[in-house]
């Protein structure tokens, strides 16, 4: 399985400098970029610097540019880990090569360890960018529990993963990437909690919040950088994480398997 994970991971590699050196990468970092400016624009030149009460309460804290700017970060780098690993196998049916991934012997989680790896190569970079431009907007990292932080940056990647397949498989399943895949970015945006807390959404579309392990990751996240909260704090959005997780590795393994049937029966009759 390492063999595979480390073919996929070189190939993509080359690929990546290869065919588009920084496209993919400063388009990412832009996103986060546009987040970060439209937070500190809005704070300071829309709402002259003052808040809703109803914000503290909701976020734990008063620090909205922290919020917003570390939202942008987190959502920037589970863009790229759900487009990059969801994108791996309707690539390969638009490259013509999706054949000889599905006929070869190697194991299909070397192929996806390849791909995580290699786009974690990447988020971190992205990640890293976005944090620094963010420290010149209003970031504070002061009190911040980074290894907590860093713990549940590890726990998110595992958790886009498992929501990476179910999303392959509706590409594969729609032949569709374009429309799939903004979809779920736009709702993920809007619902998760990235540029404000979810409570002040509407009571019915509060649920769907939930759906979307975004959104206990940011707030795990919020509670270790900007409170410097222990681990332990953010045991129920943890559990929360990790139940997600589960159920869209179920789905989407299942649903891999039933896609990847279903183009070998088209493919071959």
């Amino acid at each position: 399985m390492l063999q595979v994970a480390k073919a996929t991971f070189v190939r993509n590699t080359l690929v990546m400098i290869r065919a588009y050196p920084w496209s993919f990468v400063i388009g990412h970092i832009l996103s986060g970029v546009y987040t970060v400016l439209f937070a500190y624009f809005a704070y300071h030149y829309v709402f002259g610097g003052q808040l809703d009460e109803r914000f503290a309460r909701y976020s734990g804290s008063s620090d909205y540019l922290s919020y917003a700017i570390l939202g942008g970060a987190f959502y920037a780098f589970s863009v790229s880990t759900l487009m990059n690993v969801s994108r791996s196998l309707i690539t390969e049916l638009r490259e013509g090569t999706l054949e000889a991934v599905l006929l070869t012997p190697s194991p299909r989680r070397g192929y996806f360890l390849g791909n995580v790896l290699q786009q974690v190569m990447r988020t971190v970079f992205e990640f890293a960018v976005i944090l620094i431009v963010g420290a010149f907007f209003g970031l504070t990292l002061g009190g911040a529990n980074i290894w907590g932080a860093i713990a549940i940056w590890v726990m998110s990647t595992g958790a886009f993963f498992c929501q990476a397949l179910v999303l392959g498989s509706l590409m594969l399943r729609f032949r569709d990437t374009y429309i799939t895949q903004n979809t779920l970015f736009v709702i993920m945006a809007f619902v998760s909690g990235v540029t404000f807390p979810s409570a002040y959404l509407p009571a019915w579309l509060l649920p769907l919040s939930q759906f979307m392990p975004l959104a206990p990751a940011l707030d795990a996240f919020r509670k270790c950088v900007i409170l410097g909260a222990p681990l332990i704090d953010c045991l129920p959005q943890l559990l929360h994480l990790g139940a997600l997780s589960l159920v869209y590795l179920i789905i989407g393994v299942w649903g891999m398997r039933r896609m990847e049937k279903r183009v070998m029966e088209s493919i071959f009759g």
